[in-house]
């Protein structure tokens, strides 16, 4: 048993890791046993404790958001709005009125007094998502506004203090937005007070049959399906897929599943992305034949298409041979011509077709 903060996360199995981590109150939706979301749940932890402006980074679909949902309900503020402004949404003419509020009058269809995003935050968390996307030229709005603590709405002169925990998040890397002059130097030191690095699913491939099981039971109960898991052989392959898309691309494919019931619909979009790519060498030798380049280029298709369905099916070559339509006797031998690791057991396959070995450790991302 292991304890980060105020919470708990057994060592265990991934059904009842999953059930273990349903049952929290503070990051109840960092679902994940590995050592990197651990390290995200401590570092809320300690950022909940205080008050200071959190950055959170990452690649697109890696749990932003829901980093920033679990900060704002472990803090002191959980109790008063969480308010999201999706800052690449909000056009340059409305940003103002978006942000500070506007009084009746104040321009053309504005009827009534409203009050801004900064206002509607006060005493709660204002989460500025993708800031990275917001405009060079409203960046000093932004930044006049964060220093003071103040917003006047547009039509009025009377200022107002307002008072929230300002979180923001970006996939893009500021620093060499502010190199490039794309960002202010200013306003990325205001905000980048602590920063939060959240994790591509790739790295910590170990969480994802928790969270293929918490989306499958999710969207079964929501479609009003029967809740049916996916095999233990294909849920390694998913292990081993690079998942560009991250926890939203996974999402995806779990709703895929509970709609089509079919593991097959989800290998398919699997092999969708490699197959769009043109499959040509790493290094083109100019003095080498067509032929001869072609040959090689094919060989390691090949290599990667047996490597997959061995996966697929825990290295049973019995099972792999029947799913490619060769014979067991060409499989050993393209196993060996490709250079294939061997199963880790040596007493070889057993009599009644099944592999004897344990499955091998190496996915098919250690051969690209």
């Amino acid at each position: 048993m292991a304890k980060f903060g105020n919470c708990i996360f057994p060592d265990c199995g991934p059904l009842r890791a999953l059930r273990c981590a349903k049952r929290l109150t503070n990051v109840r939706d960092l679902l994940g046993t590995s050592v990197a979301i651990h390290r995200i749940r401590m570092q809320l932890n300690k950022a909940a404790q205080t008050e200071v402006p959190v950055l959170i980074t990452g690649e697109s679909g890696t749990g932003k958001e829901v980093a920033a949902r679990s900060l704002h309900a472990m803090s002191r503020r959980a109790g008063n709005n969480f308010l999201k402004v999706n800052c690449p949404a909000i056009p340059y003419h409305l940003f103002e009125s978006e942000l500070f509020g506007h009084m009746a009058g104040a321009f053309t269809g504005a009827k009534e007094a409203r009050a801004g995003k900064f206002e509607l935050a006060d005493k709660g968390t204002l989460f500025l998502d993708e800031i990275g996307e917001l405009e060079f030229a409203l960046q000093s709005k932004l930044l006049h506004a964060l220093q003071d603590s103040r917003v006047v709405r547009l039509g009025s002169i009377t200022e107002s203090t307002v008072d929230f925990r300002l979180i923001c998040a970006t996939n893009r890397h500021l620093e060499d937005e502010v190199a490039r002059g794309g960002f202010r130097t200013d306003l990325f030191y205001r905000i980048n007070v602590l920063r939060i690095e959240m994790p591509a699913l790739r790295d910590r491939a170990c969480d994802v049959p928790i969270l293929m099981n918490h989306f499958l039971q999710f969207y079964s109960a929501r479609f009003r399906t029967e809740y049916v898991p996916l095999s233990a052989s294909f849920m390694r392959l998913l292990e081993c897929y690079h998942w560009p898309g991250n926890i939203r691309e996974l999402e995806n494919l779990a709703k895929r599943y509970v709609v089509l019931g079919d593991e097959e619909h989800i290998l398919s979009v699997l092999r969708e992305p490699e197959s769009e790519q043109p499959v040509v060498p790493d290094l083109i030798d100019l003095n080498t034949p067509l032929k001869v380049q072609t040959k090689r280029a094919i060989q390691s298709m090949e290599r990667q298409i047996i490597l997959k369905v061995l996966q697929a099916h825990k290295w049973n070559r019995r099972k792999t041979a029947r799913s490619l339509d060769i014979s067991y006797r060409a499989l050993l031998y393209k196993i060996k011509e490709a250079g294939l690791p061997a199963l880790r057991s040596t007493r070889g396959d057993s009599p009644n077709g099944s592999d004897a070995g344990k499955e091998s450790s190496i996915c098919a991302k250690d051969f690209k």
